[in-house]
């Protein structure tokens, strides 16, 4: 991961102080597409032009409290998140990604603050933004920000924001809020499955982790009948974790995830 500021100048063609200069600080004002929570920056008053080329991935879940359908990392306490960043269009030219809004209160409860330790790669700004600067014309890119989360932090829901900026064929800009849900609980949030297949003698099925957990995929030949048993396991670390079973010979088998 490239965090050398040096690049921010080719990346703002020229006008590094109104977006990403001393510290990427653009105050912001009111949202005008829907009511999301405040946030210390954004870069569309000079990369107006929006477009889609980042995609948040590693969340476990989607929720609505109020201010749209967001994507929600959940941690728990003490632990870290792995909040990751899927760049699949850099439209030709060097952009920038950033994390703001880490100072917000608790959507629960206003006296809740999220005690965290950044990830060390991504430089930081005035106002606790954090920045990393991506290479020109090399798409897609996958970037993670390890966000630890201080045993001390109260079960909420933490609203933070990212966004995409760059310069390819003009200066333009991709907003998303998202939350990250701090649980006291060692439970883990029961497991999404995500895209099962089958080829062969085996079967496949992705599940999004969270870390400190162990995630079990388990089968039997008869749903109503029976126990389960283990085909494989993997430590649970934040990424999407693909569990296979290669050795799926009977004529039908019931699977299931297990986590602990």
């Amino acid at each position: 991961m490239n965090t050398n500021n040096s690049m921010t100048n080719s990346f703002c063609a020229g006008r590094i102080t109104a977006c990403l200069g001393a510290a990427l600080a653009i105050i912001l004002g009111a949202l005008t597409a829907s009511a999301l929570p405040q946030y210390g920056l954004d870069c569309r008053s000079c990369h107006a032009a929006a477009k889609n080329g980042m995609t948040l991935s590693n969340f476990q879940t989607q929720t609505n409290l109020g201010a749209g359908l967001f994507k929600v990392f959940v941690v728990t306490a003490g632990q870290a998140a792995a909040i990751q960043f899927s760049v699949t269009n850099d439209y030709g030219a060097n952009y920038a990604l950033n994390v703001n809004g880490l100072s917000n209160p608790g959507v629960n409860n206003s006296a809740h603050v999220l005690t965290y330790t950044p990830d060390a790669a991504w430089t930081v700004q005035s106002g606790g933004t954090y920045f990393t600067v991506g290479p020109t014309a090399i798409s897609p890119n996958v970037w993670t920000f390890n966000l630890g989360v201080d045993a001390i932090t109260p079960a909420d829901f933490y609203p933070l924001q990212t966004q995409m900026a760059g310069s390819g064929g003009g200066l333009w800009s991709q907003i998303e809020s998202f939350y990250v849900q701090v649980v006291t609980s060692a439970t883990a949030p029961q497991p999404t499955l995500l895209s099962p297949e089958y080829t062969g003698t085996a079967f496949s099925v992705n599940v999004a982790t969270t870390s400190g957990s162990t995630y079990y995929l388990e089968y039997k030949t008869d749903f109503a009948t029976g126990t389960w048993s283990v085909a494989t396991q993997a430590p649970g670390d934040g990424t999407v974790k693909t569990l296979t079973d290669t050795a799926a010979t009977d004529s039908q088998r019931f699977y299931r995830v297990r986590v602990q």
